[in-house]
């Protein structure tokens, strides 16, 4: 009997359950503004930078798990099965730099 899992018979994998796991990943996006000038020098600064940038903000695939491109048990015996790991974080990080 083929299990839901992909095992088949004595622990065979099976075909049965597979799925296409092509996807497209918005991975990083980095912004950044300087400060005009002219407000700067009402706050007595000589430049003012702010940015922000994030990781992994998107992933565009029809793929049913959580995540396409992660396995718990990934090994050139086992190419591409989802052992149900978590995905990979979604990152946001902001920024300042000034100079007096």
């Amino acid at each position: 009997l083929y299990k839901v899992g992909g095992q088949g018979p004595g622990g065979y994998y099976s075909n049965r359950t597979l799925e296409d796991g092509s996807f497209l990943r918005l991975k990083t996006v980095n912004l950044s503004y300087s400060l005009p000038r002219l407000w700067l020098k009402r706050m007595n600064l000589k430049s003012l930078e702010l940015s922000v940038a994030a990781q992994n903000i998107y992933t565009w695939t029809n793929y049913s798990g959580m995540d396409p491109e992660v396995s718990l048990r990934n090994s050139a015996l086992t190419p591409g099965f989802d052992f149900s790991v978590y995905p990979i974080a979604k990152t946001l990080v902001f920024g300042l730099r000034t100079n007096f």
